[in-house]
């Protein structure tokens, strides 16, 4: 993670947003490049070399003899949050924004089970992630929430008139579905001439031997795709509020997916995989294409080609239900409840 501007994950951007929205003082711990995302306070998180997790922690526990805060939210690493649980004296909640992962037998699974006991709290993005967790790992005990990923739907500002191109945001790993998006985009277009694609890639030096097969199945519709990587927050916005088509074709297990809700915030007709926690995104506001099959994606896309009504319809449903369930204060106001709850079982 990195809590700035130009290289901010989705849970930097959660970090920043929610604690703007919030009714609590909120101090954010992070590393980040400049410039930050915004703050009303940040203390720089070093880059450790090695040891990294008890060198945060060490690092923590000082700042919390500093600042004197009631309560430490850490986001995602549990080996972080129960290190650092284990040199303070105040309540320490985990936010997990994935699924967890299956439990192992031994001293392994032991550990796992003592390390999530050790916390105050513990919180999910999604009823999915949490129902899987309440399945596998019945031993812990401590309470837990769901709080979901949320926008300022105040500041997105949907085009009226949409651009005719479909927009794919993912990173550059098979598992989102980027290929299966591009071939089926390459078919659905192939005869639609007023029509393009805009694939917005993170992670492209990483997952480079990926990318070069989105690129090529991209190529028969020639400079009517583009390719852009590690493009800052603001211009994916920018092209989400302005897209007429947003394709979501996840082929694993979302947890969440903020891509997801981004494009109904910006007004775009969604086409979804409805993997994992992406169907309570979008509940009847999307085209589903189960398992990001080429076939069925590319179906929904030449229906919403041929169908100007649908796609508004898809995109004032999409918009009203972001608004109704993952408005910013909304989702803010739940995540300071459940802080709040912890900090009464701890005076």
């Amino acid at each position: 993670m990195n809590y700035s501007l130009r290289k901010a994950s989705s849970i930097d951007l959660f970090v920043s947003e929610v604690a703007a929205a919030s009714r609590l003082a909120i101090e954010i711990v992070a590393e980040a490049d400049d410039p930050p995302l915004p703050a009303a306070k940040l203390h720089r998180l070093p880059r450790y070399p090695f040891a990294q997790t008890f060198f945060r922690a060490r690092y923590v526990a000082a700042l919390t003899e500093e600042i004197a805060p009631r309560l430490i939210v850490v986001q995602q690493h549990l080996p972080s949050a129960a290190a650092i649980a284990a040199r303070v004296k105040i309540p320490v909640m985990l936010q997990r924004h994935n699924f967890a992962r299956a439990p192992k037998g031994g001293l392994f699974g032991a550990r796992h089970v003592r390390a999530l006991n050790s916390l105050a709290g513990l919180t999910f993005v999604s009823e999915a992630a949490q129902r899987e967790f309440s399945r596998d790992w019945p031993e812990v005990t401590i309470p837990r929430w769901v709080i979901p990923n949320g926008v300022d739907i105040q500041a997105w500002r949907p085009r009226a008139t949409r651009e005719t191109f479909a927009l794919v945001v993912g990173r550059a790993t098979p598992e989102k579905g980027l290929l299966e998006a591009a071939q089926a985009l390459a078919s659905a277009l192939e005869r639609e001439a007023a029509w393009s694609a805009v694939f917005v890639v993170a992670g492209a030096a990483r997952g480079a031997a990926y990318l070069a097969e989105v690129r090529a199945a991209l190529a028969p519709l020639g400079a009517r795709a583009r390719v852009l990587t590690d493009v800052p927050f603001a211009e994916v916005k920018a092209l989400s509020e302005s897209a007429a088509i947003a394709l979501v074709p996840s082929k694993w297990r979302e947890p969440f997916g903020r891509t997801c809700l981004e494009a109904h915030a910006g007004g775009a007709a969604v086409i979804s995989s409805g993997s994992g926690g992406l169907r309570e995104i979008s509940g009847d506001a999307a085209l589903y294409a189960p398992d990001a099959e080429v076939a069925g994606l590319t179906a929904a896309i030449k229906a919403l080609v041929a169908d100007d009504a649908l796609r508004a319809r898809l995109a004032a449903q999409g918009r009203a239900r972001v608004k109704t369930l993952f408005d910013l204060p909304r989702v803010a106001s739940r995540l300071d409840d459940a802080c709040e709850a912890v900090l009464r079982r701890f005076k």
